[in-house]
């Protein structure tokens, strides 16, 4: 019997010190990342569609890096996401979860909580 995945998507909007990552997320950290814990780690980087203006910016300009983790093991993922924080800090927004699995969010959050008193 095979554990089934848990699927964890992360969502940080470079929108100022605040809310964005402490580096810029690259592709090339999240391989490494991804093939020393034996995961699945891809990266989207999506740009604002509409027209308007939202926080001093116009929205086509603002992007988000949505990274997607798939595992297969809780403590793999736990690892995983502590890396994460450690490098870039857990995504400051309240939707930062949005569209992971119930399994992977409660994670997330817990590694959030625990590593960088958020969530």
């Amino acid at each position: 019997m095979t554990m089934a995945e848990i699927v964890t998507i992360l969502r940080w909007f470079p929108l100022g010190p605040i809310e964005g990552p402490l580096t810029p997320i690259k592709k090339d950290d999240l391989d490494n990342i991804a093939k020393q814990y034996g995961v699945s780690i891809s990266l989207e980087e999506p740009r604002g569609a509409l027209l308007g203006e939202t926080r001093g910016k116009a929205i086509e300009e603002i992007t988000q890096s949505i990274v997607t983790i798939t595992a297969r093991d809780k403590e793999v993922l736990r690892g995983v996401l502590q890396a994460l924080v450690k490098k870039y800090r857990a995504p400051r927004t309240t939707f930062a979860t949005l569209g992971s699995d119930e399994r992977g969010e409660s994670i997330a959050r817990e590694v959030f909580d625990e590593e960088d008193g958020w969530y």
